[in-house]
């Protein structure tokens, strides 16, 4: 009986754990950006929704510029490293530089969603990918090229 019990348990954690939200935060200067994947896993061909907020933690205004339309970007790839998909693949931004002001406590929220699909148009293989998501604006003193979370990670379930 006991037996019985301590499976039960271990599938509850299992469900439950894999029902869990994933979430990645970085902070950058005044902007505190946090990317959330609902679950952990995912039965294959199921949509993964992935959603980024950047939020201005500061007292003052913060002027955020973008080289391109392109505000977000998420990547999907293998543990190794190999990417499999991007968000950006098959889409045009128009090429101007564009300012957003962000008043203190005010937040930006953007939702993408990923097929499973690869960037040949292909299911994935069920298994393990780390989502990647970048925010393409950078505070007006900085000018890099993105501000990369660290990797969220998922289970495709066949």
């Amino acid at each position: 009986m006991q037996a019985l019990w301590v499976g039960l348990l271990a599938a509850v954690v299992a469900v439950t754990s894999a029902a869990a939200p994933v979430t990645s935060e970085r902070i950058a200067g005044s902007l505190r950006l946090e990317a959330v994947i609902p679950a952990r896993a995912f039965a294959a061909g199921t949509s993964v929704p992935i959603t980024l907020s950047v939020h201005n933690r500061a007292s003052a205004p913060v002027t955020i510029s973008f080289a391109s339309g392109q505000r977000y970007d998420a990547i999907a790839r293998r543990p190794r490293g190999d990417e499999v998909w991007r968000w950006s693949h098959d889409k045009a931004f128009v090429q101007n530089v564009q300012m957003v002001v962000l008043k203190p406590g005010e937040e930006l929220s953007y939702r993408m969603n990923w097929d499973q699909q690869d960037l040949q148009g292909r299911q994935v293989d069920p298994g393990t990918y780390e989502i990647v998501v970048i925010f393409m604006g950078q505070p007006e003193t900085d000018r890099g090229q993105g501000i990369a979370l660290p990797p969220l990670l998922i289970t495709i379930t066949p």
